[in-house]
Order: C-alpha cells, then structure tokens, then sequence
C-alpha cells in the first residue's frame, strides 16, 4: 500500500508539472550612434553627408528646415530661395538609440 501511494503521489508530481520552454533570447548590443552634419553649399544647390560617424548606425533621418524630410546618407537637394535653414540629422540603431544634431545652414542664389 504504501508503495502505491508513492507511485501516485510521484505520478501526480510529475504530471502536474509543464515543460520549461528555456530557449536563449539573444538581444542586439549596441554602440550609441554619434555623428556630425557635412555639407557643401553651390548657391541654392545643397549635398549634405553624414560625416564622423561612430556606434552602430541603422538609419539617417534628415529634416531640411524647410518642411522636407530625407533619408541617407548622403543627398543633394535644391533649395527655393537663399536663407539660412536649420538642418536637424538623427541617428538610430537597432537598439533604438537615437542621436540628434542640428546646424544651420545657409544659401545663396
């Protein structure tokens, strides 16, 4: 009898236990992006380029401070009228680091 409710009391055990799934998770390591705003200037013709750049960078975003946005890193661009317009470049990885810049930036016709 008493071998019996060991063999109970050990099958309940174990039948009330759920595997574990303990599969490893593997998270991305990041370096925190940095980098400047490089440009060169012909009149109202623009090529703006990621310059300095450090850590892991996954994307380039780019606001023109004239209401456009692009992507990259490096575009020429064509402004509508000379001024001196606040460029803003961010930086992000995988790790959702993000890093901001801003530089002004004038031009002439």
């Amino acid at each position: 009898m008493k071998v019996f409710i060991a063999l109970v009391l050990i099958s309940l055990c174990c039948a009330a236990c759920e595997p574990f799934d303990l599969d490893q998770k593997s998270f991305p390591i990041c370096e925190k992006p940095e980098g400047t705003i490089g440009f060169t200037a012909a009149k109202l013709e623009v090529t703006f380029f990621l310059e300095n750049k450090k850590g892991d960078i996954g994307a380039v975003g780019w606001d023109l401070g004239d209401g456009r946005n692009r992507s990259g890193n490096q575009f020429t661009v064509f402004y509508d009228k000379p001024g001196t317009y606040n460029v803003i470049m961010v930086l992000a990885n995988q790790c959702d680091d993000k890093f901001t810049v801003s530089r002004p930036v004038t031009v002439t016709n």
